[in-house]
């Protein structure tokens, strides 16, 4: 069995009110976020700054559980606003408004293709460690094959990237000039 960790238990709490619009795919979302907090560990340790872990910021755990949310909550493949709204509704209810600038940037800004910053700024950061879920390992910032392997062990695909392939498939059929809306420069 495998055991929780704070953070895990943040994010399982935060996605509580969308296990049913998650539906089948609740399980490989948490693990997606969970992962994504786990190597923003790995890479903020490798840039020498000081402070504690991404997995225990607010402003990390809240943009990771809500990054890519608004697939399933607004039903679009185009989901950037509707995960920001999300993630900022969930800072004003629990009362850290004054986080949700930086978490609107870090979901804004974790699909872009150039760099958002310097490597332990929180959005670039926060870009980092989602691509290297999102590509699989093949690009890992200088993060060790091991290390990478090591949180997928932890923390399986359970059909995210099967599920990704698809949305993006069905996006393009339909919207073929703009078939990943969630890219920015």
């Amino acid at each position: 069995m495998t055991e929780y960790t704070e953070p895990d238990r943040a994010v399982a709490d935060r996605l509580e009110p969308w296990i049913a619009r998650l539906g089948a795919d609740r399980k490989a979302y948490q693990h997606h976020v969970s992962r994504v907090l786990r190597f923003a560990d790995l890479l903020f340790a490798r840039t020498g700054a000081a402070g504690p872990p991404p997995s225990s910021r607010e402003e990390f755990v809240t943009a990771a559980t809500f990054h890519d949310l608004g697939i399933w909550a607004a039903g679009t493949f185009d989901y950037l606003e509707p995960s920001c709204a999300l993630a900022g509704d969930w800072l004003i209810t629990h009362g850290r408004e004054d986080l949700s600038e930086l978490v609107c940037r870090m979901i804004r800004d974790h699909h872009r293709i150039r760099p958002a910053g310097r490597a332990a700024d929180p959005v670039e950061l926060f870009r980092r460690a989602d691509l290297i879920d999102v590509s699989c390992g093949a690009r890992r910032f200088g993060l060790p094959f091991a290390a990478y392997a090591g949180v997928l062990r932890r923390y399986p695909d359970s059909g995210f990237h099967l599920k990704l392939a698809e949305l993006t498939l069905r996006r393009a059929l339909i919207h073929p000039l703009s078939p990943l809306p969630m890219i920015r420069w």
